[in-house]
């Protein structure tokens, strides 16, 4: 017969175990927070971060501002982004079978002529652009390889009809050890006007990458891509700095955009492939990205028109979030020559410069400035850019208030925030951590710099710089080489590829017939 338990004994057995259960609880929400805090900060944030991209890359459309708004350049963007998206997502481990992907797919499936041909897609990579003119380059060969690229990325077999239309023109449409495109020139006077087919790097990049990856020999392209991928053929001086943003570097707007900026991602692609830019070309651009972003080593400058000694008190104000007002943050006073330059602090937001009298500054050299030593020139950086290049000038030169009073003339400059991004925009920093990648300087500390940036999701002044985005974020957290496509069938070469074989055998055929010949001969003489 068992011992009798009182109805107390019960309470206090049952609140024994329900405050064991109560601490195994908080035991395994303690472990949990402290297994998601050890995570890095990448795979914590890039999930969501990701997704948000997804959407917005899937969403975007090609609205661009000044000359490229022009009928004849959205035509081949709004193709260009179409396959741009497909890459971008399929790499990001969107869902392939959602309506949403399969749109994208077909459309780029409709899309193709009846000779294979995919509409041609924007360049940007005359090597010939000079001066102030603006050039188009309309690449049909360059539409062809990155769309079937795009469709190899969404899992479309490439023994596949459409596929195989498409090999057969880039092999028939192939030029020496290149492929083309068609350059025109926009001039007020006569319009765009074509001027004729040169070679085009990105052409030729986007079909040697596709067609490596099928199985044919690309060396000649290869080889003449290694000579031409220089600094030089990379970029154009009036991209660089031209009469209405000045020197800017990346340039944001779609305008004035240069081969770089459009062989990243055929370069992206060639790096699959095993191919490799030449050092000095990497070392160059890594170089130049490191200095121009947004993240150390800035000058505050005033500079002035005459030179003589003035007193002047320099106040640095920040915005107070807990008093919800300016604070002064540093005061600094002194006697001014010809300039005032300083290093800015990070977390400064407004300047304010009191000068003595009513002297006055020079708006164009005064504000803050990084210096680009590799190219020695001096860059002029801003709190934020217009979306509409057009308006550069006047929000340029509204950046330095001024207004002057008995005891003096103020000068109020607000101040770039230091966000270690490139331009503030999502397309320029996305391109700059992809060149980045490619010269193999993810190690950098403004690297992980500009993924922070990207993961704040921040605005594009570009149509394409989200999907963009989202290629820099696949590449930092491994899903862009988790989700390359495996490619089990090798396109039939009958056109070209099967065709050495055969002629090395008729060679060989053709000199036994003649041994055998010659000997038999030889022995009849005998």
């Amino acid at each position: 017969m068992g011992i009798p338990i009182t109805k107390e004994q019960l309470w206090r057995y049952r609140e024994g175990l329900k405050m064991k259960l109560e601490f195994r609880i908080k035991i395994f929400v303690v472990v949990v927070l402290v297994l998601l805090l050890s995570l890095p900060f990448s795979l914590v944030q890039s999930v969501p971060v990701e997704k948000d991209y997804q959407m917005k890359t899937l969403y975007s459309h090609s609205k661009n501002y000044g000359i490229s708004s022009y009928d004849f350049v959205e035509k081949s963007d709004d193709f260009y982004l179409t396959c741009l998206k497909v890459i971008a997502l399929a790499r990001s481990e969107f869902p392939k079978n959602s309506p949403e992907f399969q749109r994208l797919v077909e459309e780029i499936k409709s899309k193709q002529f009846e000779d294979g041909s995919f509409p041609p897609i924007i360049t940007d990579d005359y090597s010939r652009a000079e001066g102030e003119w603006v050039y188009w380059e309309k690449s049909k060969a360059a539409g062809t390889a990155l769309a079937l690229l795009a469709l190899l990325e969404a899992g479309e077999s490439p023994n596949s009809e459409v596929v195989i239309k498409g090999i057969k023109f880039l092999l028939a449409n192939k030029t020496n050890e290149y492929w083309t495109s068609t350059v025109y020139i926009d001039w007020e006077r006569s319009g765009i006007k074509r001027i004729g087919e040169f070679p085009s790097l990105v052409a030729t990049a986007y079909a040697t990458a596709l067609l490596h990856r099928l199985g044919y020999n690309v060396t000649d392209s290869w080889q003449w891509l290694r000579a031409n991928l220089n600094t030089k053929n990379l970029t154009r001086n009036y991209a660089f700095d031209n009469l209405f943003v000045g020197f800017l570097f990346p340039m944001p707007y779609r305008d004035f955009r240069m081969p770089y900026e459009s062989l990243s991602l055929p370069l992206l692609y060639l790096r699959e492939e095993g191919f490799k830019l030449n050092n000095e070309t990497l070392e160059f651009f890594s170089s130049l990205f490191k200095q121009s972003q947004y993240l150390e080593n800035t000058t505050l400058l005033f500079v002035f028109y005459e030179n003589y000694s003035t007193k002047y008190e320099l106040k640095f104000l920040r915005f107070s979030l807990i008093n919800k007002m300016w604070e002064e943050s540093k005061v600094i006073r002194g006697v001014a020559n010809e300039k005032i330059e300083l290093q800015l602090n990070p977390e400064e937001e407004i300047a304010v410069l009191k000068i003595e009298g009513l002297r006055k500054i020079n708006p164009q050299k005064s504000g803050v400035f990084k210096k680009l030593g590799i190219i020695n020139k001096s860059m002029k950086i801003y709190p934020e850019f217009p979306m509409n290049y057009i308006n550069f000038r006047s929000y340029a030169a509204s950046q330095i208030l001024h207004f002057s009073e008995t005891n003096g003339t103020y000068y109020i400059i607000p101040l770039p925030k230091l966000d270690k991004s490139w331009n503030h925009d999502v397309y320029s920093t996305s391109i700059a951590l992809i060149w980045l990648y490619l010269a193999n300087k993810t190690g950098y500390k403004g690297f992980n710099g500009g993924i922070e940036f990207l993961q704040s999701s921040g605005e594009s002044l570009s149509f394409d710089g989200y999907a963009y985005a989202l290629i820099a974020l696949s590449l930092y957290g491994g899903d862009w080489e988790k989700n390359k496509p495996e490619i089990n069938a090798i396109v039939s070469n009958k056109e070209k590829n099967i065709k050495y074989p055969v002629y090395i055998l008729a060679i060989i055929v053709i000199f036994s017939i003649g041994y055998f010949w010659r000997k038999r001969k030889q022995d009849k003489g005998l």
